[in-house]
């Protein structure tokens, strides 16, 4: 079986980022591990989350690794998550909503510039 691969969530990226990055990372590859270190592991998990109730995956296994290097705990959160039949669909519906939301708000920068 080859490996899964694992989207690393950055505590410093705002939520709306990480949801975006981690859709892109799911249309490519049907099942990953969303991983979190220990001072993002709830942004990690809000994101899982968020993704389960709106329908572009569910879970397969939700773990905690620790490890020792040079005396120093190191933990980590990994969900395992897998696309559900509708990702696709859902996807492109919701490119279509960003795409026009996006076209609304450049349009509407051009109108406030004198």
């Amino acid at each position: 079986m080859s490996e899964i691969k694992e989207f690393k969530v950055d505590s410093r990226d705002f939520f709306s980022k990480s949801m975006y990055l981690c859709k892109e990372f799911l249309k490519t590859n049907k099942k990953i591990k969303i991983v979190a270190q220990t001072n993002s592991a709830s942004q990690a998990t809000r994101l899982a989350e968020t993704l389960k109730r709106l329908g572009y995956v569910d879970f397969d296994n939700i773990q905690t690794e620790t490890s020792v290097a040079n005396d120093r705990r190191q933990t980590r959160l990994v969900i395992t998550v897998h696309n559900t039949p509708n990702f696709d669909k859902l996807y492109a519906e919701n490119e279509e909503a960003r795409k026009k939301r996006e076209e609304e708000k450049n349009k509407g920068g051009e109108t406030k510039k004198p």
